[in-house]
């Protein structure tokens, strides 16, 4: 079983589901049996649910959609240049 020090540093890998199952067991194990731990996470989960409710109701920037668009387009256009042969690339 992992010690509270533990826990606590896998409490967000276990919140964003990037643990192992072994992982996962040996966290839900502890929560189980250690309060003060229980009650950091259940803190955890709900700031993370406010968090995210908040940031739905409100939007973006424009500038901040902008920005994104522009780097997504020139990512794309970077990848494609990536998949041609050598000897075609920058021959546009």
């Amino acid at each position: 079983m992992i010690n509270c020090r533990d826990c606590a540093s896998a409490l967000n890998p276990y919140l964003d589901r990037e643990l192992s199952d072994e992982d996962v067991v040996q966290v839900r194990s502890h929560l189980e049996a250690c309060g003060g731990c229980l009650h950091v996470y259940q803190f955890e989960e709900s700031l993370r649910r406010l968090v995210k409710v908040r940031c739905r109701q409100q939007g973006a920037p424009e500038w901040l959609r902008e920005r994104i668009t522009v780097s997504l387009a020139m990512e794309r256009i970077r990848q494609e240049q990536r998949r041609r042969p050598p000897e075609m690339r920058g021959a546009d």
